[in-house]
């Protein structure tokens, strides 16, 4: 009788938490929801837990070992079409990348959970007014981009079973190229299947979240500054005999620049993360588009290799938003660096006293120090291969575009 009731209060306070923020806000909120869901990662609370979670991985497993079977079958069955093949070679090597990535976040989740603490760590300019309303408008509209992309995942997956899973043998359960079980069996078996594209997806989004909060926070960090020079440049008397201003300028920087160096060394730890990341994301798009583009060019657009478009489409947006999001940070330092240089009241200053000699000399040997490392960026590369820019996404695009006009010249 109070199942309906409870649902209701359950719902609405679940809305609260994702739409008001408060101090105590988790940035990845949604994060620790979906990473379960697409069995991405899970802190279990006993073995019990643990035994669950793992026969819920062991789902998982059992449908790359039935593509790994019939990819093996394939190979040895000559009656085998080249459409056929390009269907489960391309699930195979989609699968493979997947397990990739997992395999990554997993491996530096602890990496990953110390980042979120201090991402999630809201006393930075915690009584700036611009500085709440610039947190609260990313916190709602990150977490309503998590639940799009969770949207459009589950779109995608009735969309693939009510079309391949039900009409295409290649993405049904066989065993020696035989259907096996009816259709609810296929049913799920290519719901499972599609899990496997939505933990890609939501791979990524656990990567994606780090990144756009760290601009956030990079970009309020630039807005302090300014805020700092504006606000000394109106108010400062800079030939003046006392100590007040000297002391007023070094307390308003310290706090700044003890963020800037915490933003440095923790996007030192996000480079570790992001370029295994990085370089199975860029190297397996190519996989991925040219088996899509072999599909497309046999078979044509219609109802069946709409999802290979969508597929292709979703490879090439992750590393758009890769490639842009790395482009933001990377040039973390010269960007402070150019908003001191902008502070025209650094020029002005004039040690007027012995007795303020240790407070000019701080702030001026703090200018000195981030310009002369202003040229230092923090390079993103794809496990030391390349470097993450924009100029990566447009190689990639060039690359991806030869490669279908290549195929359509043997279509013709």
């Amino acid at each position: 009788m109070n199942f309906k009731p409870r649902v209701a209060t359950t719902h609405n306070k679940f809305l609260k938490r994702i739409t008001n923020f408060t101090e105590s806000s988790d940035f990845f909120i949604i994060q620790r929801y979906f990473e379960k869901l697409y069995a991405l990662h899970y802190t279990a609370r006993g073995w019990r837990d643990r035994a669950l979670w793992y026969l819920y991985r062991a789902l998982y497993a059992l449908i790359y070992l039935s593509y790994i079977y019939k990819t093996y079958w394939v190979i040895h069955d000559r009656q085998s079409s080249s459409l056929s093949s390009a269907n489960i070679f391309g699930v195979l090597w989609f699968f493979s990348a997947v397990i990739l990535r997992v395999t990554i976040l997993e491996w530096h989740y602890p990496l990953m959970e110390c980042m979120q603490a201090f991402l999630n760590d809201h006393t930075y300019q915690r009584t700036d007014p611009w500085t709440r309303e610039k947190r609260a408008r990313f916190y709602r509209r990150s977490n309503r981009l998590a639940i799009t992309v969770i949207v459009i995942n589950f779109v995608e997956i009735i969309c693939f079973a009510a079309t391949n899973v039900l009409k295409l043998e290649d993405f049904m359960l066989q065993f020696r190229g035989r259907i096996v079980g009816g259709w609810p069996v296929q049913i799920v078996y290519g719901v499972l299947t599609m899990f496997w594209g939505g933990m890609y997806c939501m791979g990524f989004m656990v990567c994606y979240l780090l990144m756009s909060t760290f601009k956030l926070e990079v970009d309020i960090l630039l807005h302090s500054l300014e805020e700092v020079g504006r606000e000394l440049r109106e108010a400062g008397d800079f030939e003046d005999e006392g100590d007040t201003f000297w002391h007023d300028v070094v307390n308003q920087l310290r706090p700044h620049i003890h963020r800037l160096e915490e933003l440095f060394k923790n996007l030192q730890k996000l480079k570790s993360v992001i370029g295994p990341i990085a370089f199975v994301q860029y190297y397996s798009t190519y996989l991925v588009i040219a088996d899509c583009c072999l599909i497309l060019v046999s078979v044509g657009l219609s109802s069946y290799s709409i999802v290979y478009f969508i597929s292709m489409m979703v490879f090439l947006t992750e590393s758009f938003f890769l490639c842009y999001c790395i482009e933001n940070l990377r040039d973390l330092k010269p960007r402070i660096a150019t908003v001191l240089y902008n502070f025209d009241w650094t020029l002005r200053m004039r040690r007027s006293s012995d007795r303020l000699a240790p407070q000019y000399r701080h702030v001026r040997h703090t200018f000195l120090l981030i310009t002369v490392q202003s040229g230092s960026t923090i390079h993103f590369s794809f496990a030391g291969i390349g470097e993450i820019s924009m100029n990566s996404f447009a190689q990639l695009l060039e690359k991806s575009y030869s490669m279908l006009t290549f195929l359509l010249q043997f279509a013709k």
